[in-house]
């Protein structure tokens, strides 16, 4: 199942929260969007969804498999985002009724879907897909009675409950440790390689990315300003920015020694977004047009960058 989101822009109001957000993906590829904090990734992913608020107001392309998610309503549109497109969210919790035992909420799930076969023993495959030790102990558990990583594998589960062909999964191990996180990680790619699933990962954590994706879009400031396959750019970034995220992250670090170097600064807000190219403030590399003129975008050979000044 293939994903093409291009040229796309969100606005509340006169504010642009996404300015120019891109992101494509063959069937069956695992992509990451990455990103810090207020660079538009969680927006990006909602909108493949058709999940945000209605006062948001959405232009651009949004396609799965040829169809067009911006303009679906009503039963297409539901059905949609359980048969065709699935999401596992940050904190499980949230996706989790505290007074409804786990198993019988996903048994709901299927029930509202269509399902006609035994909920009990559809509801157990789906744990032991997800590797969930004693599956059928846990569909009688409560979500307080389990751990994080635990009520992470449910909400999975449920994700996967109508047998979609393409999972988003927003920041879905950023609440658990890091063994978990690494366990999390390794049954993505086993859904991914065994199911022939489709997955978009959206993370603030290029180790992820190198964990688990084939492609990566790097975004900032409500622009997707780097993007290719992820051994290229993790291996010779051509942005400034994605190249001070590698240097943030201890396994990556380009200069392979030495002290990790932050990146100066924060991602601006929206409301107060700088002219010109939004990165200028904080890159080592800004000259005076990098200030006032909006950067032009570069494609060569699957790889494409948003700069006045890469790294060629």
């Amino acid at each position: 199942m293939s994903l093409t989101v291009e040229s796309l822009s969100i606005e509340k109001g006169p504010v642009k929260l996404v300015c120019d957000a891109k992101v494509k993906a063959a069937p069956g590829e695992s992509v990451a969007v990455v990103g810090e904090s207020g660079s538009g990734k969680s927006l990006t992913a909602l909108a493949v969804l058709k999940l945000l608020p209605e006062n948001l107001k959405v232009k651009g392309k949004v396609e799965v498999d040829g169809t067009d998610v911006l303009s679906l309503q009503g039963e297409r549109l539901r059905r949609f985002r359980w048969e065709k497109v699935s999401m596992v969210f940050q904190d499980p919790s949230s996706s989790l009724n505290p007074l409804m035992k786990v198993g019988e909420q996903v048994a709901e799930a299927l029930k509202f879907h269509g399902f006609k076969g035994d909920f009990f023993k559809r509801v157990v495959e789906l744990f032991e897909l997800c590797e969930i030790p004693d599956p059928e102990r846990v569909y009688h558990a409560y979500p307080h009675q389990l751990s994080g990583g635990l009520k992470q594998r449910v909400a999975i589960a449920m994700a996967l409950a109508c047998s979609p062909g393409y999972l988003i999964a927003d920041e879905p191990t950023t609440a658990l440790d890091v063994t978990v996180q690494a366990r999390i990680l390794r049954l993505f790619k086993r859904l991914v390689r065994e199911q022939r699933l489709g997955l978009a990962l959206i993370t603030h954590d290029m180790g992820v990315v190198k964990e688990v994706a084939q492609k990566v879009f790097v975004m900032y400031a409500g622009y997707t300003v780097e993007w290719g396959r992820t051994s290229e750019v993790l291996g010779s970034p051509l942005h400034p920015y994605t190249e001070g995220l590698i240097n943030c992250t201890p396994e990556l670090k380009c200069s392979g020694k030495g002290k990790l170097r932050a990146i100066p600064g924060s991602v601006p807000d929206p409301s107060q977004r700088p002219s010109g190219c939004p990165f200028h403030s904080r890159c080592y590399k800004a000259k005076e047009v990098c200030k006032k003129k909006t950067p032009p975008v570069r494609e060569v050979n699957g790889r494409g960058v948003r700069c006045f000044f890469p790294n060629y």
